[in-house]
């Protein structure tokens, strides 16, 4: 199955590189501002977004829909929480720094 990943420019993790996770196993690097299209394996269950010590949940690749998936942090597009809610997302929510969603 193939998939389409986009990344949004966004102003935190400007620097950084997500990594993108199959079951596990490491299978692409997204950078800031790009759209890759990615060839999942056979048989795949789980999608996972990491950067540093922080990731997103697991993603079932069974509720992709249209073939494209939007990874982001999940406070970048709200201005209140990118000022007052970094610290949790680098501690308590660590496993929710990321954000999949299907579609664009």
């Amino acid at each position: 199955m193939e998939i389409e990943v986009t990344r949004p420019k966004q102003f935190a993790d400007m620097a950084r590189d997500y990594h993108l996770l199959v079951d596990g196993i490491e299978i692409a690097v997204i950078k800031r501002g790009t759209t890759q299209t990615i060839t999942l394996p056979e048989g795949s269950k789980t999608l996972k977004g990491v950067i540093d010590w922080c990731s997103s949940p697991e993603f079932n690749v069974s509720d992709i829909r249209s073939g494209k998936i939007v990874l982001k942090n999940s406070f970048g597009s709200n201005f209140f929480k990118s000022i007052f809610l970094p610290l949790y997302y680098i501690s308590l929510g660590r496993n929710r720094y990321l954000k999949i969603e299907t579609g664009i």
